[in-house]
Formats: structure tokens, sequence, C-alpha cells
């Protein structure tokens, strides 16, 4: 977010945290996209573009349960969408990161082999949340399509429409059989429940419901980082209060600093 100075901070912290992948070149280069805010002028186009639904998502049933998405949610979404329609056009796949991701350092050999499979997935996401992704070209174009021109709801937060998305796109694609994309066998990297392990598969809907506490996976090798001096910069009006004043009280995977 240019100019709000602790969404820059978090951004030079997370950057950071990735200089050794970079330095190792697991990752050309980091480079910033300036994102949607309820303060741009053309910020309503952006929300026009979707249709918006009444949260479903657990953390709002359960918190004030609002009729409708905060400006500041909805920016977050309108930029992750933008740069789902500019991967829908590039033929390089690149990863998308929020300005508060960390790579665990303890975690970083995980990381080096989770960043190698990914080249060869429709969908890989191996961060908490939002946190670290990447698509393949044709199912960032029809995703993004599907939000745009056949109003697929947006009825909880980004990681679960995109994980939606996804299911939607396996369930009539993974079908066809001239398809195959490419012998391509497991399409999708993404985190179990309790988002500290990855799953490999063809789909993800198995084991991102699985509620087994002797689940296996890949360790999740990146988090996203809360400072409890500089908190948060998105208002997530659906949550309980505690959450919205401790945010670091949410997940249990964060990685929390002074």
């Amino acid at each position: 977010m240019k100019g709000n100075e602790r969404s820059e901070e978090y951004a030079y912290l997370s950057q950071r945290s990735f200089q050794r992948a970079i330095d190792d070149g697991y990752i050309d280069s980091i480079e910033t996209f300036d994102a949607i805010t309820p303060e741009i002028p053309d910020f309503q186009e952006h929300v026009d573009k979707y249709k918006w639904s009444k949260s479903l998502m657990l953390a709002d049933t359960l918190g004030q349960n609002p009729d409708d998405h905060s400006p500041t949610e909805k920016a977050g979404m309108c930029s992750h969408w933008e740069l789902m329609r500019q991967q829908g056009e590039s033929d390089e796949k690149f990863w998308i990161m929020e300005h508060d991701t960390w790579l665990l350092e303890e975690r970083y050999e995980s990381f080096k082999l989770l960043s190698e499979y990914a080249e060869n997935t429709l969908y890989a996401n191996i961060g908490l949340f939002m946190g670290m992704y990447c698509m393949d070209k044709s199912f960032a174009h029809w995703g993004h399509y599907m939000l745009t021109q056949k109003d697929f709801p947006i009825n909880c937060g980004p990681y679960c429409v995109l994980q939606r998305l996804f299911r939607t796109f396996t369930t009539r694609h993974l079908e066809l059989p001239e398809i195959n994309y490419y012998g391509i066998r497991n399409t999708a990297l993404h985190p179990w429940t309790e988002c500290d392990t990855i799953g490999v598969g063809r789909d993800i809907g198995v084991y991102f419901n699985k509620r087994d506490k002797h689940k296996t996976g890949i360790p999740t090798p990146t988090t996203q980082l809360i400072s409890k001096r500089l908190s948060v910069t998105q208002e997530h009006h659906g949550y309980s209060d505690k959450n919205q004043d401790e945010p670091w009280t949410r997940h249990k995977f964060f990685k929390v600093i002074d």
C-alpha cells in the first residue's frame, strides 16, 4: 500500500526474510505492486467488477456477521484479482505475495522443494492464507473470467474464494481425458486445515477440509508476520472484537514480533 507507513515497513521486513532465496536463485527478484485501496480515485470501478455476497467465512459467522465486506477487505481482494488478471495474460509464472509474508528460515529446505515443484502445477499455495501462491496461466485466465463475467460469488475471504474457484475448475476440466494437463499428475499444492503443512494432489478439496490430527505433509515454509507495534492494515469488520484488537490471536502459525 504505497504511502502507508505500516504497510511499507511490513514489506521491507518481508523482503529481508526472502533475501537468502534471492541470493540462491529460487526467486529472481521481488517486484512491488501498488495495491488497490479505498482511497484511489477508481476504487469503485474495481469493486463493481465483482459479485459481492454475504460472507460465509467461519471467522465472520462466529463474529459480528456483517451483510457485506469492509472497504479494505474489498480492496485487498480486488488487488488479488487484478494480479490474477495479469497472470492470465502472461506466459511467465510468478508468485503473488502479500506485504507481510515471512519466509521461515528453519523451513528453508521445504521452500526450495516446493518452489521447484510449483513450476509444474496449476495452483500452488505455500503460505498462510494468501501469503504466497502462484497460478498457471490457464487457471488464472479462467478464474478472472468467472469472477468478472460469470458472477462467481465472493462470499468469503480471498483464500476460500480461490480454493472454490480451483475446485470448480478441476471438477470440470480434470474429468476430460483429452486435456490431462500435459501429463501433470499432481496439479496443486495447498495447505492442510491448520496451514502448517502442505498437501499435494489433483483436487485440494479433501485435504483442505481434512481434520486429521495425524495428517502428514511438507512443512509450510512461509507464514504471515504480525508486529504488535504495527498491528494490521486491513479492517475485518466481521471478526470478533478480540480478533480485531489482538490480530495475533487469530491463528497459531503467525510469526509474531515486538
